[in-house]
């Protein structure tokens, strides 16, 4: 069965919500991981610029090395690079200016005690004065200034024979990332994981969301749309399992409602019979109880063919001017006799807006026109519902008066009566079928149960709503809010 199937798929939906929970803190967990990776970075990039100096002694004993190779008879060329420096790479290149790579740019640096010139891939920020008693403390700062420029780049350093040598640090000059870019990443990660944390849940949620919304339209009772079964595979099956049901409940109701209008049906004939049969008493009394039962129990069947019939769902949908539907029945009342009376809406007002051509004057509008309080409905069972209220009005509270307002979105019907009223313990059962109350509402006055029980029927087909309330001068108030859009 489809409701046997609604605990497992509730199931999956728990699963879901906790995919949601751990989806949640993997992000989160990412973005504390990004975080102490980028605090990272920045602690190594600081421990490397803070010891890049090291490098000004390496290359000044590299290039005292080349000079005393210079001395001792070695001709200048390659042989004169050293090698195995730590976190350097020496080569070393002919008098006159240095080669550098294409596309990159030669700075000299200044003050230094020989000359020394630095290039990298584009123009350098200003270098610091190079200038110190030794060369190894001048190319320490060079070294320091070049680390500080977060860029690929070389240094290079005449030797005394007017050839170079050119030194690279793979440690420490290369392109990293500077704190501001490290912290603008780092506010960019956790946007973007706070935007995941806001959309992911949304985007799991919201086919559950749609899937409740489908569920608590207003729809045809006869012929209630099925839910759409798409999304994720818990919100499909959820959504399966609830339109088997549903179809399971509605077959159930269609059956049981069939076999009782079938059963009321039927009954007409026998009443036929007995009422003609009736006829034939001689008794007098007798015969006028026995009519009596037979019209009451004929009546007792239409009423409940009326209920079982549905009708009002099968009814086409019109546009329907409600005020005049509304003074028409209680006009035929009028006619009979019947102590009913009708209040049309009240006219129109507009409160003017204040303007610098108007002197500031506050002044209203009316409009005295009859309001035709149009509606989108199915006349002929709103005439019957309204119908049924004015009945009970009259049957249980001596005189009927109908008042009607509305808005922009609503129609607000009144109707009241003079009667008891009703005990408050009872308002939410007489809209059950078949339920009637003691006292003034008893079986001497007619009736069958069924009246509010239909009217409801007939409002919440038009999505609306009926209240009942005892009037603090007395009598019984019913109302009727209708949506004047369907």
């Amino acid at each position: 069965m489809a409701l046997e199937r609604l605990l497992p798929a509730r199931l999956r939906a728990t699963r879901l919500r906790h995919r949601i929970l751990a989806a949640m803190v993997a992000l989160l967990a990412l973005t504390h991981g990004g975080a102490l990776v980028g605090m990272r970075l920045v602690d190594d990039r600081a421990r490397e610029l803070l010891t890049a100096h090291r490098l000004g002694p390496a290359m000044a004993a590299a290039v005292e090395a080349a000079d005393r190779a210079v001395l001792d008879g070695i001709a200048a060329g390659p042989a004169l690079a050293l090698s195995g420096l730590p976190d350097l790479s020496v080569s070393w290149q002919g008098p006159g200016t240095p080669t550098v790579p294409s596309g990159w740019v030669l700075d000299g640096v200044a003050d230094a005690p020989r000359p020394v010139f630095v290039a990298a891939q584009r123009a350098l920020l200003s270098l610091h004065s190079a200038r110190a008693q030794t060369l190894a403390e001048s190319l320490s700062l060079v070294a320091e200034d070049t680390a500080a420029q977060l860029r690929d780049a070389r240094v290079y350093v005449q030797l005394a024979g007017g050839g170079w040598l050119e030194f690279a640090s793979p440690r420490f000059w290369r392109p990293r990332t500077t704190p501001f870019e490290m912290v603008l990443a780092g506010v960019a990660a956790f946007g973007l994981a706070l935007g995941l944390l806001l959309w992911l849940p949304g985007r799991l949620v919201r086919p559950l969301e749609s899937l409740a919304e489908q569920a608590t339209r207003p729809h045809d009772r006869l012929h209630p749309r099925p839910l759409p079964e798409d999304g994720p595979e818990e919100v499909a099956s959820l959504a399966r399992a609830f339109n088997q049901a549903r179809n399971a409940l509605r077959d159930l109701m269609e059956g049981r409602t069939h076999l009782l209008a079938a059963i009321s049906h039927d009954l007409r004939t026998p009443a036929t019979r007995l009422r003609l049969r009736a006829e034939y008493v001689d008794d007098d009394v007798l015969r006028t109880k026995m009519m009596a039962d037979i019209d009451e129990m004929a009546a007792m069947v239409t009423a409940t063919l009326e209920f079982l019939g549905d009708d009002v769902l099968r009814e086409e949908v019109e546009v329907v001017a409600f005020a005049s539907l509304l003074q028409s029945l209680c006009d035929d009342y009028a006619d009979t006799g019947s102590p009913v009376t009708y209040h049309e809406p009240p006219p129109l007002q507009f409160a003017a807006v204040r303007t610098i051509f108007g002197g500031g004057v506050e002044r209203s509008d009316r409009f005295e026109q009859a309001r035709q309080l149009r509606l989108a409905g199915r006349p002929s069972s709103l005439r019957r519902a309204f119908a049924n209220l004015i009945d009970n009005a009259i049957k249980y509270g001596e005189r009927a008066t109908v008042s009607v307002d509305a808005d922009a979105a609503e129609i607000v019907v009144d109707v009241c009566d003079e009667g008891p009223g009703i005990p408050e313990a009872e308002v939410a059962n007489v809209f059950k079928p078949f339920v009637r109350l003691e006292g003034s509402r008893n079986r001497k006055t007619g009736g069958s149960g069924l009246g509010l029980s239909i009217v409801k029927s007939i409002v919440e087909a038009h999505q609306g709503r009926i209240e009942l309330s005892n009037r603090a001068s007395g009598g019984l108030r019913v109302r009727v809010t209708l949506p004047r859009m369907l």
